[in-house]
Order: structure tokens, then sequence, then C-alpha cells
């Protein structure tokens, strides 16, 4: 991440769609702690979204299935916007943003209750996601 000499607050929504613009044209660009602070928030708001959706249809699949496939789902329509986030995968700046999405994602899979310490849940989230993105097929029996 590159850090702008002046502090920012965030990212507007034009500055993050020009980012996105340019690396889909290019690949990889340089984004700055604030940018990537805003594409990470776009990331976890539509994963919430799909994760509400995943829940209320799952109907008699596992929930483990359920929000890995709307995970794969917001992946693949969003490959830009999650190859900018892989990228910064170890970027101290999303450091909480990334343990709030291991932990939406534990909560809405039932791997983790309320009622567990924020730390748990976003442990057993983080071994989620990572069973998600390596493409594991049968979540339920690996979670």
């Amino acid at each position: 991440m590159n850090s702008t000499a002046t502090t920012r607050v965030g990212a507007s929504y034009r500055e993050l769609n020009e980012i996105l613009e340019r690396a889909a044209r290019s690949g990889a660009v340089p984004v700055t702690d604030a940018q990537a602070l805003g594409l990470q928030q776009r990331w976890t708001a539509a994963l919430s979204a799909r994760l509400d959706a995943a829940i209320e249809f799952a109907g008699n699949q596992p929930l483990t299935d359920a929000v890995a496939h709307a995970w794969h789902e917001l992946a693949t329509e969003q490959p830009t916007l999650r190859g900018l986030l892989d990228a910064a995968e170890d970027s101290p700046v999303l450091t909480e943003a990334r343990r709030a999405e291991h932990r939406m994602l534990a909560l809405a899979a039932g791997l983790a209750g309320l009622d567990d310490p924020a730390h748990v849940a976003a442990g057993r989230g983080l071994r989620y996601r990572n069973l998600i993105r390596s493409g594991v097929a049968d979540l339920a029996a690996a979670s």
C-alpha cells in the first residue's frame, strides 16, 4: 500500500471505481491505505448482502455450503475487487476490517455464535474463508 503525504479520511466512490477500472485493464495497481480500506468496505458490504440472502434461502442446504457459494459467487462477479484485496492480504491497515469479515463469515455459516469472543469467531472465520478460497468441495464435512 502506498501512503499519501496528506492524511485522508477515506476514498470516494468515484475514486474506487476508477481504481477498479484501471486494475481491470492493466492488472494490479498501487492503492493508498484509504483506498484499500474503501475497497475492503465495498467487498464487506456486498458480501454482507449476499450472506443475508444465502441464509434466508438456504433451505435444507448446510449454511456452510450456502455461505461458501455466496462468497464464490461474489468473487466471480467481482474478480478485480477480489484480486486487489488478495494482493493486499498482508496489509496492516486491513487487519481489523479482515477480522470483522472473518467473524461475519463464521457467524453466517454457524461456525461461531454471538457469545463467542470476537477473536475466536474471527479465527474460525479465517480458517473457513481459507477453505472456501481453496475450493474444498465438501465444506460441511471439512469445517
